[in-house]
C-alpha cells in the first residue's frame, strides 16, 4: 500500500503492525504514528510517514511509508546500542536508535503526542510509553548494562 492510498488511523495502524508479530503470545505493547528521518549526511534530507512499534517480545517493529511503497521494520531491541533522545520542533519529540547484530542499523524516528487530522486517540499515552521505554534502554546502555 502506498503513501497515496494510505487511511491513516489507529485502527489501521494496529492492523498493520499485528502482521509483523512473530510468535502467537507477543503483542504490542505502544504502537505511535510517526516519521522516519534520514541519518547520515547524505540522507538527511529525507523523511516518511508511518508506524513504530515496540513488541512484548522486546522487538522494535514499523512500516515506513514511501510514495509507491511500504517497507517493514523489524528489529530485536537486545542489538540495541544507542539511543539519542531529543527535542524537535512543535514539541515533538526525536529518537535516535542504532541497532547493531550482522549489519549496523540506524533508524530516527519523530513523532509528537498529537496527530491532527487523523484518528490516533492513544497518540499520547503510547509517545509517553515508547518514550520511557527508550530512556530506560538509554540509561541502562549508559550503565554499560546491555
Amino acid at each position: 500500500m502506498s503513501m497515496l492510498t494510505k487511511k491513516y488511523n489507529e485502527t489501521e495502524m494496529l492492523t498493520m503492525l499485528s502482521k509483523l508479530l512473530l510468535e502467537s503470545d507477543e503483542y504490542i505493547e505502544t504502537a505511535v504514528y510517526c516519521m522516519f528521518k534520514g541519518t547520515g549526511v547524505f540522507r538527511s534530507g529525507y523523511s516518511f510517514c508511518g508506524y513504530a512499534a515496540i513488541t512484548s517480545k522486546n522487538r522494535f517493529i514499523g512500516y515506513q511509508m514511501a510514495m509507491l511503497n511500504t517497507s517493514p521494520i523489524l528489529l530485536s531491541m537486545d542489538d540495541l546500542v544507542k539511543v539519542k533522545i531529543s527535542s524537535a520542533l512543535l514539541g515533538q519529540k526525536s529518537v535516535y536508535l542504532e541497532f547493531k547484530s550482522d549489519e549496523t542499523y540506524k533508524i530516527k524516528v519523530q513523532f509528537a503526542s498529537k496527530v491532527y487530522g487523523a484518528k490516533f486517540p492513544n497518540q499520547e499515552r503510547n509517545v509517553e510509553i515508547m518514550l520511557e521505554i527508550f530512556r530506560e534502554k538509554q540509561n541502562m546502555l549508559n550503565l554499560g548494562m546491555m
